[in-house]
């Protein structure tokens, strides 16, 4: 069954998301991720790149190795990749599947996050961004 009160993301509205997340440049943490883990955002570095190539954060994680977090536009909805410094089997991807709802708000049920793509505060950036690295960390 087709749920109507959700449509697919579109490539504009995905680019906005991109781009307010880019420019949040965000640097907080530490994010519980589970059990002890948690994670601090060291800032975005592709403040000076377009976002149609996609978004990258710096992390550190608990145990102080350095990670990059990697978010583009799929036509499917978000794909999403962390990689982490160590082993060669230490990086994570995730298809996040996004539509819009009637409110207009991107939303990825897997994330269990949703967030106006055209949003001017932070908390609600910060909000969905945490919840992106939740979701990649428990995969």
């Amino acid at each position: 069954m087709i749920d109507l009160a959700h449509r697919a993301l579109s490539g504009d509205k995905a680019r906005t998301l991109l781009r307010k997340l880019r420019d949040l440049n965000l640097t907080a943490g530490p994010i519980a991720v589970g059990r002890g883990d948690g994670v601090l955002f060291l800032g975005c570095q592709s403040v000076d790149a377009p976002a149609e190539g996609g978004v990258r954060y710096r992390l550190r994680m608990n145990d102080g190795r350095e990670g990059l977090l990697e978010i583009r536009a799929d036509p499917r909805g978000l794909e999403l990749e962390l990689t982490r410094g160590g082993g060669v089997d230490d990086g994570r991807r995730l298809l996040a599947e996004a539509t819009l709802d009637r409110a207009g708000r991107v939303c990825s049920r897997s994330l269990a996050a949703r967030v106006h793509p055209e949003t001017r505060d932070a908390r609600e950036l910060e909000h969905f961004l945490r919840r992106i690295v939740r979701g990649l960390l428990r995969v």
